[in-house]
């Protein structure tokens, strides 16, 4: 029996990976199904706007505005199932921890890290949100997608620190029968 949200006992690397596989599986699922719509929805109103010939102007503007919606959504939906996913992985990571002799604890780096990252995503969603609207302004000497990279990098590297967390420890040789705890597991 899996124990979801029990971090005592150990995981074999197998069992590991195959739940890492289903929540990544999860989260794809999850964001096409809020995309789609947002999506299907910013194109539907640009293309009312282009049939009524409001000029490209507006049809810009309308657009523009439709898109920063659409990224706020995203965001939110994003924080949501990022926190969805820090809580269906802690517990197996634990265990993962757990099989190669290692403590538990050691979620809380991987954790953190994602956690800071996700609070950072609403103020990363805004500025990304202005230099739209700048590079959008007429007169912009703004040059795009530089200008919106510009300060992301530590916080896009803090995102990745859990992944590569997972990845290093997810692989860690589990140790051979019992440890500090529990037994050996069952492998498939």
């Amino acid at each position: 029996m899996v124990h979801i949200f029990d971090p005592r006992g150990r995981d074999a690397r197998q069992t590991f990976w195959y739940y890492v596989l289903f929540v990544v599986l999860l989260r794809v699922a999850g964001g096409i199904a809020v995309s789609i719509p947002l999506t299907v929805n910013l194109m539907r109103a640009g293309f009312r706007a282009a049939q009524r010939n409001d000029g490209e102007a507006v049809v810009q503007a309308q657009m523009m505005h439709q898109m920063t919606g659409m990224m706020q959504t995203m965001a939110g939906v994003g924080i949501v199932i990022g926190v969805v996913t820090i809580v269906l992985l802690a517990a197996s990571l634990a265990r993962r921890l757990h099989d190669s002799g290692l403590s538990g604890w050691l979620v809380l780096v991987p954790g953190l890290s994602y956690a800071v990252a996700l609070a950072m995503l609403p103020v990363q969603m805004d500025r990304a949100i202005e230099v739209m609207e700048r590079i959008q302004a007429p007169g912009s000497a703004a040059n795009g997608p530089m200008t919106m990279m510009q300060g992301q990098g530590p916080i896009a590297l803090l995102g990745w620190v859990p992944v590569l967390f997972v990845v290093i420890f997810g692989v860690l040789k589990s140790t051979d029968g019992p440890n500090r705890y529990g037994d050996e597991p069952t492998r498939f």
